[in-house]
């Protein structure tokens, strides 16, 4: 609980600045100026995979499995680093260089410098990358916790001086590589003081060979080059297909979605690496109690989702995004199942079977491609949108299916919250409909919130559900969590 709660506080921090300077860009730059800066951040997205190899995950997972032993712990981080960087430097200067190309084969010379800058992102993101899962991996998630708040604040005021200074997209993604390099920095010396220190003649040689490290490190980037094969096929589909205004309009809910689900991100930096075996048999009990939680906590976006989008976008994004209300409205599948799609997937590359994550994820990246590229030529922006809830669908699926062969998932009781959280969502959309749909006071705002959110709490106990001992219970817990220590 105490992980979670410090986790769930890294993203709210990322939260805060990064909802802040997503509304600052989105209405500076405009959607055709945006959508430069979300094809960018999409393009340097699939460069920051050769930088980060599956290293990330790869080192946490044999630092979870090596927890009670620090030297152990100083070892294999060290022979981290010795494959991290050069694989970041590599990565992030090939971007650099092949900017001017990417950005005219997209017919779009303003792409070339936000790219280049994105190329510097890519090297400290990934080095960034590396800490924050060792952070996570050791369970001492406040380290993380500092990384993020040092690289947010750092981004979001660096970015916003270099835009309002009339550097475009360009400014903000040098904010990006401002902010990275400073926090993976400041992550190096957080990480060297939790492991009492780096100094090389302090490292004992590592019980972890480099080619277990390299191994199941290449098994999590296939893994994850896939997913963000996935994640970003529907921005660089749009951007090929339509325009730059489009990738705008799209860009922005995703960058939306993004926030909502940081909770899932949360809960399996808590929760997954207690299904380390390097502690003996994984905790399942945790596992099921957080999936469950996360059905009833995510279920709270639907009713908004469905029923005001137009004034959500209105409020968020300004004008200039007349397409975007219906996108977000068709993403309400993607939002809600994207927390335990998180969970699911985290928790079986901690398990040390990210193998048999492969065919999945190649699967669903086929599935992916082929109904965006179909649907947005049948139904243009709506089509991608409709093809994304079909591949998170698909995608948490088969994860859970998978968990399920790894160890007892307790689907009966998954099932009856995942139908109670719904029936609790409908009775939700009720006091907000009689605020209206479209354009909405203060006082609109306020009473359809708080109405529906008494609905969906008194649906939630009526069907038993939860109770109010219960809620009292986890209260108990997360203030216990909370407290520093």
């Amino acid at each position: 609980m105490r992980n979670t709660v410090l986790q769930f506080l890294t993203q709210v921090a990322t939260a805060a600045f990064t909802s802040g300077l997503t509304l600052f860009l989105v209405r500076k730059l405009g959607a055709s100026g945006y959508g430069i800066y979300s094809l960018a951040y999409s393009i340097g997205g699939l460069a920051l995979l050769p930088a980060g190899l599956g290293l990330p995950t790869a080192v946490g997972r044999f630092l979870a499995d090596h927890r009670s032993d620090v030297g152990q712990m100083r070892a294999i981080l060290a022979l981290g680093l010795k494959l991290q960087v050069p694989a970041a430097l590599v990565s992030g200067a090939g971007l650099f260089a092949l900017a001017g190309a990417i950005a005219d084969a997209y017919g779009h010379p303003a792409l070339g410098w936000p790219l280049r800058w994105m190329g510097c992102a890519v090297v400290a993101q990934a080095i960034f990358g590396l800490f924050t899962s060792t952070c996570m991996s050791i369970r001492r998630i406040s380290g993380s916790l500092w990384m993020v708040v040092i690289e947010s604040a750092i981004e979001t005021f660096a970015a916003v001086a270099l835009v309002l200074a009339g550097a475009g997209a360009a400014g903000a993604l040098l904010g990006k590589a401002i902010g990275y390099a400073v926090a993976a920095v400041a992550g190096f010396v957080l990480v060297s003081r939790l492991l009492g220190g780096m100094r090389r003649r302090g490292v004992l040689p590592s019980a972890v060979h480099t080619r277990s490290i390299v191994s199941y490190a290449g098994v999590l980037f296939v893994v994850n080059a896939t997913w963000q094969a996935i994640a970003q096929m529907d921005i660089l589909l749009i951007g090929a297909l339509l325009s730059s205004a489009a990738v705008g309009s799209f860009g922005a809910v995703l960058k939306i979605l993004t926030l909502l689900g940081y909770l899932g991100i949360a809960v399996s930096g808590g929760v997954a690496p207690r299904l380390s075996l390097g502690g003996g048999a994984p905790d399942t009990r945790t596992f099921n109690a957080a999936l469950r939680y996360l059905l009833i906590v995510q279920g709270l976006v639907i009713a908004p989702m469905l029923v005001w989008p137009k004034p959500i976008v209105g409020l968020l994004l300004g004008h200039g995004y007349s397409s975007s209300p219906a996108i977000l409205r068709v993403l309400t599948v993607q939002a809600f199942v994207s927390a335990p799609a998180s969970l699911a997937s985290v928790s079986v590359s901690y398990l040390g079977e990210g193998r048999r994550r492969v065919m999945i994820m190649l699967a669903t990246l086929a599935l992916g491609i082929v109904s965006t590229y179909v649907l947005l030529r049948v139904m243009g922006l709506l089509g991608a949108a409709v093809a994304d809830d079909l591949v998170q669908v698909v995608y948490v699926s088969a994860h859970l299916w998978l968990c399920s062969r790894l160890f007892a998932v307790e689907f009966a009781l998954l099932t009856r919250s995942l139908l109670r959280t719904l029936l609790a969502a409908a009775a939700m959309t009720v006091p907000m409909l009689a605020m209206g749909v479209d354009h909405l006071s203060v006082l609109d705002w306020v009473v359809g919130g708080a109405g529906g959110l008494a609905a969906y709490l008194a649906t939630l106990l009526l069907s038993r559900e939860i109770s109010l001992a219960e809620l009292r219970h986890l209260a108990a817990r997360i203030r216990l969590a909370s407290v520093p220590r």
